[in-house]
Formats: structure tokens, sequence, C-alpha cells
């Protein structure tokens, strides 16, 4: 009973080694961006974004709130995309990556009856999600 017992927690240490090691894959990237939507993590959601998705967020957020009558949208931008009362994300039903080549790759994301593209960039050792081709306002 040791040996299949050892078999699997092996099989498991194998698993994680790559995400516990900066290793994670685009796909499981995204995954954990999405988690931390659902979960209402907004600073870990925020830390999964490219510096420049994060600027151009800042920018359009500050852009809205200017455009909006004062107070009705909030102008941090972690607070207008990943608040309480924000449904961003979707339980992901598959992800399949489509292309990956060096420090860039894409994803198709399925949730629900949608197809998605999704544009994932390796920065400072880490797959994060680039949204810099729909911030632009």
């Amino acid at each position: 009973m040791r040996r299949p017992l050892a078999a699997l927690l092996g099989a498991a240490a194998v698993a994680l080694a790559p995400a516990c090691h900066g290793r994670e894959a685009p796909d499981d990237a995204f995954r954990a961006f999405t988690a931390a939507v659902i979960a209402h993590r907004a600073d870990d959601a925020w830390s999964r974004l490219t510096k420049e998705s994060q600027e151009a967020m800042t920018a359009a957020a500050a852009k809205v709130a200017a455009l909006s009558p004062k107070g009705s949208v909030p102008t941090d931008p972690k607070q207008l995309l990943f608040g309480e009362d924000v449904g961003l994300a979707q339980p992901v039903d598959e992800i399949k990556v489509e292309d990956e080549k060096g420090a860039a790759a894409t994803l198709e994301v399925v949730t629900g009856p949608s197809h998605h593209e999704v544009h994932m960039v390796r920065e400072d050792g880490r797959w994060k999600l680039d949204l810099t081709d729909g911030l632009k306002l």
C-alpha cells in the first residue's frame, strides 16, 4: 500500500513543481487570473496583468471617471474592474494554447457559448494577461 501512496505523492509533487518555481504555463496563469477576479482578489488579479495593461487601465478608468457624474465611477482601476459589483470573469470551460513563441502566447478561452482570444506575455519571469488591444479609447 505504501508504494501506490508514494507514487501518488511523487506525481503530485512533480505536477506542482512548475507552478512553485515560476514556470507556470500561460493557460495556468490565465486560470489563476480568472480565479482571482471571481474571488474578488483585486490585488492578485491586478498583479497578473502586464505593466502596459495596468497603465492603459489606469488611464481608461481616469477618462471614464472624468466623463461621468462626479463620484459615480471610481477612479481606482482595480475597484472599477474587479470590485464587488463587477461580474467581469466567468468560469472558464476550456482553455487551449493556440500559439506560444518566446515571451508571447495566444489562448483560445471558452466560457459557455463564447470563444475569446486572449493574449499572454511573459513579463518579470511570469505569464501575464495583456489587455492593451481592448483598452484603446
